[in-house]
């Protein structure tokens, strides 16, 4: 089981490494607003995600067993301490564990980043449609806020 484990820990390694890759491919298509680069980047990592999600079952799963395999380990206990269990493996085990959270981290730094460009990028996009349609947005003060938007009329509808 341990070896299972082990298995599991590092596919979700490799997995979150090329999520991280495509972050950065993904930060360079925002800032160049490269839309087709952007969207065959999405659908790749919709594909590892469900992937990931796979995975993530799988050791969940296999977790369970091993608290019922070994009595010594609690639905409490940190990973990093059931490890110790692991025998021979436990050193490898820890590596790997170490190095998905690092991972883990730098992707979730990196999709924090390219989520304020995209909201950015989007805002840049209302603002210019706005001004082509002639809208304007102003304030609404009162219980309920908000925004109220109003639209000049520049074509002739008569014609």
């Amino acid at each position: 089981m341990w070896q299972e484990l082990l298995d599991i820990l590092r596919k979700l390694g490799n997995d979150y490494s090329v999520v991280e890759a495509l972050g950065k491919q993904k930060h360079a298509a925002l800032v160049g607003v490269d839309m087709k680069t952007l969207d065959r980047l999405v659908k790749r990592e919709a594909d590892l995600a469900e992937s990931i999600k796979k995975s993530e079952s799988a050791r969940q799963e296999l977790c369970v067993k091993l608290i019922k395999a070994y009595p010594g380990i609690t639905p409490e206990m940190k990973m990093q301490e059931a490890y110790q269990l692991a025998g021979p493996l436990a050193r490898e085990l820890k590596s790997a564990h170490e190095t998905l959270s690092q991972v883990v981290d730098r992707v979730k730094a990196q999709a924090e980043i390219n989520n304020i460009l995209a909201i950015g990028a989007l805002d840049a996009v209302n603002q210019r449609l706005g001004r082509l349609a002639g809208a304007t947005v102003d304030p609404v003060y009162g219980r309920g806020g908000g925004e109220h938007v109003s639209h000049s009329r520049r074509f002739e509808y008569d014609a």
